[in-house]
């Protein structure tokens, strides 16, 4: 076996297949079969019986006549034979093969196969892949043999081998370098398959690489298709269990029903593992390896493995940042969600993307904690999703939201905890249900399904909605605090009966509007309006319909102000509205419509009031004729109030209208009188 592996280290060996004849009977030389000739003298269509007496008769010729014999076989194939003399081998002669003559048409070849009646397809093809040469060139590689071979024999063939294995371990401590700089792991599978390839002079390398948590993908490396298919996990395991010491084993018949497809009667495992976890597993076809070959693959496989596992461990702290950092990204734009609808929309469609799903929704228990109602909705009509309700502790999500455990599904028909017929809108079986929480307390459910690539939902995708889950809910409970406390502002700056702003803003609102008018050299008026005898009409006719009456006088206001206006109850049946950027004379239009909308307006029982009717009367004051501060014109407009109700009620007066002639003449333009 050495003598033979250092022949075939000569390059003008490369083409030729070589083998050994032995003395296996007394005087009859036969044929061993260590190496094929031309392919394997028991399966190859070119070989047959006669092929093998063709074998037989040259080694008889070539040690009768000890020189060195070329012979044909039955197909036409070059061949030679050389007579072994000297050192301690067992063996008679080498037999060197498989050489295609090249003046001779592979028609005629396929014609002289034919007559064991072959077939001719597969004939031609076998040609084809031959090498090719001449009877001369034959000639002139058997001399060269028959040389070579008596200083070969002559000398310490473990001391030839060690040189060889020399050279290649200073290989393989090269392309160390090169494996332990590569950048990814089909670096290193591509560095080490060639490395392999040119080495060992293997033909076809693949790998199998766990795929999900099921199967094994095989991808060929060199000489191979890159996509090779896939294996089950469990089958994959069986090549290399985890009770073998070794990292490398071969399979002869394993090797055909692991790898039916490519037509290998060999393969040579080699095991990537690093710190007990399975990496991968390289496969060597057609490889006869001696052992020591065997311990330099497992030599840098080791290498390649920590590397392997390096690579990985890279990959997944890379990912894990990014990841990080797009949680991170979210959460802040989470934070800037202007609605509660808007962050409910976001929380959905953020969960959704960060483990592909495509359909999806986000539920929320109602105020009396029976029922889950669904707030956002993904890859479902709106409209419909909203109008349906789950009962808290029935179906799936009302199930996650009383037990407040979160639920992944792979099948729901084969799920003993759901075991129902999977539902028409959902393209997939698997499912993730997730409990939104506050401080322990379950709010809602995120449910989330439909994989975009048809898969299954994992453990790393529930625990990922989960760390999600409690940051989203962070959001939520800041959203429902700003919402309480806006809804409790507005409790506070407005008043319970008539819905109007209260005097507690009027009095902020004042103070923005007059800094504006004082920085914009704008007008600003301000109006007081009181109902006239709104306490006989108490009196009369009960509070009930008193308070109706202050809620009318209230809408009659709010219709008649302008958009910019801002309309306030001041207190008891006295009202105050702001008027941006209007100058006295504009106001009186505005507060002659106000007071003609309330005399004209019906109201119960105001026959019996002493105008005969429910009227207003209105006080008007202005920046910056009238003041300069908000108590100061606040004062102004309350004083032509009181100017009007002295007056005879049911009027509008002008703070500080100046002479009896101007007062008269604003009025007679406002009501057109002559």
């Amino acid at each position: 076996m050495e003598l033979l592996e250092v022949l075939k280290s000569y390059p003008f060996l490369a083409p030729y297949q070589l083998t050994f004849c032995a003395e296996l009977e007394v005087g009859m030389p036969r044929y061993r079969s260590l190496f094929a000739v031309c392919d394997t003298i028991s399966q190859s269509a070119l070989c047959t019986k006669t092929c093998q007496e063709a074998v037989e008769e040259a080694v008889q010729r070539a040690v009768a006549q000890n020189r060195a014999i070329i012979f044909r076989c039955h197909a036409g194939l070059l061949n030679f034979a050389v007579p072994l003399r000297g050192g301690n081998i067992p063996f008679t002669c080498l037999i060197g093969g498989g050489m295609r003559d090249k003046d001779i048409a592979l028609d005629q070849m396929v014609a002289l196969a034919l007559a064991d009646n072959g077939d001719a397809v597969a004939l031609r093809e076998e040609l084809e892949a031959l090498p090719a040469g001449s009877e001369d060139e034959v000639a002139e590689v058997a001399g060269r043999v028959q040389e070579l071979l008596p200083s070969l024999l002559g000398k310490n063939i473990h001391s030839l081998i060690l040189e060889k294995t020399m050279r290649r371990l200073a290989s393989i401590t090269g392309v160390s370098s090169g494996i332990d700089a590569a950048g990814s792991a089909d670096e290193v599978l591509g560095l080490l398959s060639e490395t392999f390839g040119i080495l060992f002079d293997i033909g076809r390398i693949a790998v199998l690489a766990p795929e999900g948590s099921n199967s094994f993908a095989m991808k060929g490396l060199w000489g191979m298709d890159p996509d090779l298919g896939t294996i089950p996990k469990a089958k994959a395991l069986t090549i290399l269990p985890r009770t073998k010491e070794t990292n490398v084993v071969t399979l002869d018949e394993e090797c055909r029903s692991l790898f039916p497809d490519t037509g290998a009667n060999q393969a040579t495992c080699v095991r990537f593992a690093s710190n007990g976890e399975l990496l991968g597993i390289m496969i060597l076809f057609d490889a006869n390896l001696p052992r020591r070959d065997k311990l330099l693959i497992q030599l840098i496989t080791e290498r390649a493995s920590a590397k392997l596992l390096h690579l990985r461990e890279e990959a997944k702290h890379t990912a894990d940042n990014a990841q990080a950092a797009k949680l991170m990204s979210m959460f802040t734009t989470l934070s800037r969600a202007a609605s509660k609808e808007e962050l409910n929309d976001s929380i959905l469609t953020m969960a959704a993307d960060l483990v592909d799903a495509s359909c999806g929704s986000l539920m929320f228990i109602d105020e009396n904690g029976e029922n889950l109602k669904i707030e956002a909705a993904l890859g479902m009509n709106m409209q419909l999703a909203k109008s349906m309700a789950v009962q808290v502790g029935s179906g799936i999500a009302g199930k996650v939201a009383a037990g407040g455990h979160p639920l992944l599904v792979n099948d729901i028909e084969k799920d003993k905890r759901v075991g129902i017929p999977n539902r028409p809108r959902f393209k997939t079986k698997s499912f993730v249900s997730i409990p939104i929480k506050l401080r322990e307390e379950t709010i809602g459910v995120l449910n989330l399904s439909d994989k975009k690539n048809q898969g299954i939902f994992t453990e790393a995708d529930l625990n990922l909605l989960i760390t999600f889950a409690d940051h989203a809910s962070i959001m939520i409970e800041r959203s429902l605090s700003i919402e309480r406390a806006d809804f409790l502002e507005q409790l506070s700056i407005t008043d319970p009966l008539t819905g109007l702003y209260n005097r507690r803003f009027l009095k902020r609102r004042m103070e923005e509007e007059l800094a504006r008018s004082i920085r914009q050299n704008l007008s600003l008026t301000v109006m007081m309006i009181d109902l006239d005898n709104f306490k006989i009409y108490n009196d009369l006719c009960g509070h009930l319909t008193g308070d109706r009456a202050l809620k009318k006088m209230a809408r009659i206001l709010s219709d008649a102000a302008r958009q910019m206006d801002v309309v306030t109850r001041y207190g008891g049946e006295e009202f105050c509205i702001i008027l941006p950027g209007t100058s006295k004379k504009e106001s009186i239009f505005v507060a002659e419509r106000m007071r003609r909308e309330i005399e004209g307006e019906e109201f119960p029982h105001e026959e019996n009031l002493p105008l005969g009717r429910l009227t207003a009367s209105v006080g008007v004051a202005s920046y910056p004729e009238d003041g300069a501060t908000e108590a100061v014109l606040l004062k102004a407009a309350d004083v032509a109030l009181y100017r009007a109700k002295s007056e005879g009620r049911n009027r509008v007066v002008i703070a500080n209208p100046g002479t009896e002639e101007e007062l008269s003449s604003r009025l007679k333009s406002v009501t057109g009188t002559p």
